[in-house]
């Protein structure tokens, strides 16, 4: 009797917990994998507009257009397009463009698949939706899966850049999620179903205790031996129970850990792909060595991606370089970089550079401008973020040679006769600062041929060395680089490397690193 009191209590108990869990984790998968969907079509907004900025952006600078094609599909070769990948349509005629899978390039959308508009609801042709070339959102079905995908025309092109994402990985973590949901609720329903089976012995105990006081002088000496043998018996039960509980926490344990690896190995996967857009982002070398014949740059992230950044524009007879520094460095700092690079060419445009106000110490003011009101910085309040820049930025007129500077933190050095000077910046970032009311002096200088002019991060004179345990410091630095600016640029720049290499030994890179030489 009294094992199947037991028997149905703990079968009850389980019974009430897994109905309430199970509910309870159906709601929840269904709302998460709804914030999933909407987290990665805001993911894929963000990556078609910058792809669309930076085309737009390359055929401002010159790129011919098939140049831009061709780039683009080479950058896209090495995608996975059964997880996350961008292509391209002509938005005239639903042709594709570019794509990863190149045996697609070049063939037109069927006119069976559809998109799920993820504002509206309503399901139309996907090649109808291109050909009206409106920036839009939603699901892509195909006959074989259907992807999160964000539309977004390329101004002044035929061209609709689109960002895709498998819905299958988003139901694949959902998936993972109801397993691990599953078999908590199932550990917690066996627990909670022992402790009151283990109760209701207690309660039932306790009344026989009573009544085996009262009849303790009619017991004898063998019903006591039985009282003994019951306890060893309960506690061997115990004892295998709980045996059985530390195995399956083992198992538990082992499952987590292959998800983490998993999880790890998913997450450098993405990091690396953030690593080819941010270096898509970059100057290309094709573009810079068009307008300096001898120049270098010196570019060493500490992690995949980089907080560094450097940036590179002609406009007319003046040429525009700057170098920054943003605070961080990995993913932190490369969300920082892409935003300066992002600002950068919004702010360094034709209007601005035939206004009266181009200057290198405006560009600063209008860069610091756009970084405290993305990030809401206003400097009240402790929690509000301080992130921003430390750069120095010039301008040279080609016809003239007259040079402005404008500096946060990064001063310029200028080598002249194998003797250098430096050109000091202002003592405050491009970002939220006590003093961040002040605007930045513009300096101007002019130079003369065969000068050299080095900008650079603080990485390099900051980095401990293993032998000394010291860093290479910034006194050091600069007399390094004035005795090496005799070199040629190119040799400059394996001799920083080699340098670096050597002081650093098997001593962890402290930061990013970046150093731009240009020899007038």
């Amino acid at each position: 009797m009294k094992t199947r009191l037991y028997f149905f209590t703990f079968i009850s108990v389980a019974l009430v917990i897994v109905i309430i869990g199970w509910f309870g984790m159906k709601l929840s998968l269904d709302y998460m994998q709804q914030k999933y969907i909407e987290l990665q079509l805001d993911i894929n907004k963000r990556q078609a507009q910058n792809m669309a900025t930076f085309l737009e952006n390359q055929i401002k600078n010159g790129a011919t257009k098939k140049e831009v094609r061709e780039n683009l599909q080479q950058a896209l070769m090495d995608s996975d397009e059964d997880k996350g990948f961008l292509c391209m349509f002509d938005k005239y005629d639903a042709e594709m463009i570019c794509h990863p899978n190149k045996d697609k390039v070049g063939t037109k959308l069927s006119s069976a698949l559809t998109f799920e508009n993820e504002k509206t609801g309503d399901v139309e042709k996907t090649r109808n939706v291109i050909l009206e070339g409106l920036e839009t959102g939603g699901l892509f079905h195909t006959p074989n899966k259907t992807e999160v995908a964000y539309m977004i025309p390329v101004k002044g092109t035929e061209w609709m850049i689109s960002s895709h994402e498998n819905i299958q990985t988003i139901k694949n973590e959902i998936m993972s999620q109801k397993q691990r949901f599953l078999i908590g609720f199932i550990i917690m329903a066996f627990i909670a179903a022992v402790l009151a089976t283990l109760m209701a012995r207690l309660v039932g105990r306790r009344y026989e205790k009573t009544i085996e006081e009262q009849n303790l002088a009619l017991e004898n000496a063998n019903e006591e031996l039985k009282t003994v043998n019951n306890d060893l018996n309960h506690k061997n039960e115990e004892i295998t129970l709980q045996k059985q509980i530390i195995e399956d926490q083992h198992e538990e344990v082992t499952k987590k850990n292959e998800q983490i690896t998993e999880q790890n190995e998913q997450i450098k996967s993405s990091i690396q792909y953030a690593r080819r857009i941010q270096e898509a982002l970059l100057p290309p070398d094709r573009v810079i060595s068009e307008v300096l014949n001898e120049y270098f740059v010196y570019y060493k992230p500490r992690d995949i991606v980089s907080g560094d950044f450097y940036w590179f524009k002609k406009i007319k007879n003046t040429l525009i370089f700057a170098a920054a520094d943003s605070t961080g460095h990995g993913v932190p700092g490369a969300f920082m970089s892409m935003l300066g690079i992002a600002f950068l060419n919004e702010i360094v445009t034709e209007d601005f550079y035939e206004s009266d106000n181009c200057t290198a110490s405006l560009i600063l003011d209008g860069l610091r401008d756009k970084i405290k009101n993305t990030l809401r910085q206003t400097g009240d309040g402790d929690n509000q973020t301080s992130d921003g820049m430390d750069m120095s930025i010039i301008l040279i007129n080609t016809d003239t040679l007259m040079m402005q500077f404008a500096g946060a933190y990064n001063p310029l050095y200028i080598v002249r006769k194998n003797k250098l000077t430096e050109v000091q910046a202002d003592k405050m970032p491009v970002g939220v600062y006590v003093k961040d009311d002040q605007t930045f002096t513009n300096k101007r200088a002019q130079l003369q041929k065969n000068d050299i002019l080095y900008m650079f991060s603080d990485g390099y004179y900051d980095q401990f060395g293993e032998e000394t345990g010291r860093k290479f410091m910034k006194k050091r630095f600069r007399e390094f680089l004035e005795e090496i600016s005799t070199k040629p640029m190119n040799e400059q720049k394996e001799i920083l490397d080699k340098t670096f290499s050597e002081w650093k030994g098997q001593t962890e890179q402290s930061d990013d690193v970046l150093i731009t030489g240009i020899k007038i």
